[in-house]
Order: C-alpha cells, then sequence, then structure tokens
C-alpha cells in the first residue's frame, strides 16, 4: 500500500469518527466542556439561612453535575442591584440569576400574588407546594415568568403581628397603631383593620421599633432571628397573616447558551426541588424562633378557630378587591377558590 494510500485511510477513519460522534450526541460532551462562571444576586445578607442552608450547597451540587463547568458566584446584600430590581436586572441580563421576594418588585407579578393573600396558610412547604400546583394549572402565573429561565418559586414561612409592647389581643382591632407592612396587600389588611400602615425594609424595623417610630411588624416569624427583632418585641399574634412568594430565575440569553447537558443537570436540581428545600429552610428557622421567643419575654396570644374566623371575616374586603382588580386580565375568583381547595386538602 502506498503513502498516499495510508494517509487516505487514516483521514477517511478519523473523518468517520468526527461524524459518527456528531450521530451519537458526542458533541454534547464537547460543549459541555465549556466552562462558565454565573453571578447569583441577591438582597438578603450572606448568613440568611436559605443562602446558608440551600443556595450554597446548591451551587456546589450544579458544579458536581456540570463536571466542574459551571461555577456560580454569589453577591449577596443588594451587591448587584436593589432589591426592587432583582427581577429586572436578571431578566435584562445584569446579572445571571437573581432570588428576591416578589413583592419588591411591586405590580411585576399580580397572578402569582394570590399566595399573599391573608389567614390561608401553617406553613412555607404547605404554601409553596399549593404555588407550584396553581402555577402549573394557570397560565396567567407561569406567563409572569417569560422573559426568564424560572429555577424556583417558593414562599417563606407564615408571617404573625409581633408589636414592641404588650398589647397585643385576640380581637382583629389594630386601632391606633403602626405596623410596618411588607406589600401592598398587607397595607390593605392593616388599614381594614384599623391600623396606621407604613413601609419599611426589614433593614429599618429594629431602629424604627426600638425608637418608638412603629408599634409593630407583620413578619415572617423567621425574621425575628434574621434580623434580630427579640430585644424590641414584647407581645405577638399568632394568625398566620401571610406569605410571601420568592422566585429563582436566570437570564434567559444565558441559559439558551447552556449546553443541552449542562441545562439538564441545572433542571435536575432545580424547580420544586430547591424550592421546597427553600421553603424547609424557611420553616425549620420558623420553628427555633418558636423556641426562643419566649424565653426573650415575649408574650404571643395564639388565635383558635372561632379567633381565626374573626380575622378572616373583618378582611374578607381585601380578597373581594384583590379579585375585582384582576378579574378582567385573569381568572381571580377561580384562582383563589383553587388556592383555599389545594390548602384545605
Amino acid at each position: 500500500m502506498s503513502r498516499r494510500t495510508v494517509w487516505t485511510s487514516l483521514l477517511g477513519a478519523v473523518l468517520s469518527l468526527g461524524l459518527l460522534a456528531g450521530a451519537t450526541g458526542c458533541s454534547d460532551n464537547v460543549e459541555q466542556q465549556q466552562s462558565v462562571r454565573i453571578s447569583f444576586g441577591h438582597p438578603f445578607p450572606p448568613t440568611h439561612p436559605v443562602h446558608v442552608q440551600v443556595f450554597e450547597p446548591w451551587a456546589n451540587d450544579v458544579l458536581l453535575a456540570t463536571g466542574g463547568t459551571v461555577t456560580i458566584e454569589f453577591y449577596p446584600s443588594q451587591a448587584l442591584s436593589p432589591r426592587s430590581e432583582v427581577y429586572q436586572n436578571t431578566a435584562d441580563g445584569g446579572q445571571d440569576i437573581g432570588w428576591a421576594l416578589q413583592g419588591y418588585s411591586v405590580g411585576r407579578f399580580p397572578a402569582a400574588e394570590v399566595v399573599g393573600l391573608p389567614f390561608v396558610f401553617d406553613s412555607a412547604v404547605e404554601a409553596t407546594e399549593v404555588l407550584w400546583t396553581l402555577h402549573d394549572e394557570f397560565e396567567a402565573i407561569r406567563n409572569e415568568y417569560a422573559d426568564v429561565k424560572l429555577l424556583g418559586l417558593w414562599t417563606h414561612d407564615v408571617a404573625d403581628l409581633w408589636l414592641s409592647g404588650d398589647q397585643a389581643s385576640d380581637a382583629p382591632d389594630l386601632s391606633g397603631l403602626t405596623v410596618r407592612a411588607p406589600t401592598q396587600i398587607q397595607v390593605e389588611v392593616i388599614e381594614t383593620l384599623g391600623g396606621d400602615p407604613v413601609n419599611l425594609s426589614v433593614q429599618e424595623i429594629r431602629d424604627a421599633l426600638g425608637q418608638g417610630a412603629i408599634d409593630g411588624v407583620m413578619i415572617a416569624n423567621s425574621g425575628l432571628s434574621s434580623y434580630d427583632l427579640y430585644g424590641v418585641l414584647g407581645s405577638g399574634v399568632q394568625c398566620n397573616c401571610y406569605v410571601s412568594a420568592s422566585f429563582l430565575a436566570m437570564n434567559q440569553d444565558l441559559w439558551d447558551s447552556l449546553s443541552v447537558s449542562q441545562q439538564r443537570a441545572i433542571e435536575q436540581l432545580s424547580g420544586r426541588e430547591v424550592s421546597l428545600a427553600a421553603a424547609r429552610a424557611y420553616d425549620n428557622a420558623s420553628n427555633a424562633v418558636a423556641e426562643r421567643y419566649p424565653q426573650e419575654g415575649i408574650n404571643k396570644i395564639v388565635l383558635n378557630d372561632t379567633q381565626l374566623a374573626a380575622w378572616r371575616d373583618a378582611t374578607q374586603t381585601v380578597v373581594d378587591r384583590w379579585v375585582g382588580r384582576h378579574a378582567g386580565d385573569f381568572p381571580a375568583r377561580e384562582m383563589y377558590d383553587r388556592m383555599l381547595e389545594l390548602a384545605a386538602d
């Protein structure tokens, strides 16, 4: 065999192997070797239980599942964008991944806001399961995340009413009290109960309570530890006042640039799995608060079913107004009733 014939045969074999690799999907293995560093920004402190217990392990799992090719770098405490701009900054590509409470983006998630209506849930896990079911059943909720790759959706633990003094009552009456409200729905709840709602960031709450600028807060129970509120609270009412939803989203263009193998690995670690992990972290933090607040001298009233029904009845107008605002945009009443049905199961 001539030297030219030998080289021609070798070249043919190499080309055949290349074609075979493409036909069998091995080309994706080559793609998978392209490394990427992903920025993950959020407004919470790096000591937040969800950051420490959920997202740091999640980032490590993503690194391992992608063969060391996807590295997630954290930028907590609003390092990449203010809390109100985390979602839009992620959608626009100013950061690669964003996590924040949806309530920070005022008016951006009217359908998913349904889970924030008052006096429905007993835990973050329960609310998160319901939220995912609503997401799957109602296109209006899915459409709110159409401009990003949605990786997670969950709620924080149940929020109660906490007051600086001993004025807690089982009556649905907040007359004369100035109370921090985290969302527009809770503004309406406090107003309906006769209180004066004010909007403060969580970082401002402790000083405002200590200085007497506000009388109380509606806040997730885990927040007592996260923001060290024990020393400025005297009483509370366990009313299961509300939960708030959070999103975990990736920039869509970045997602589209990842290889199929990288996408598959991230998806297997995301969705309901990471969402329920975040919800459990919140519930665990809430349980720890439940053990500690009595030791801190905080007297908490626990409403029975009859008393809780009175609070619900007193704020039914808040629900009705929410339904009325959105009835022309999506099936708001159907969505609310379905949420109650799921929560009752």
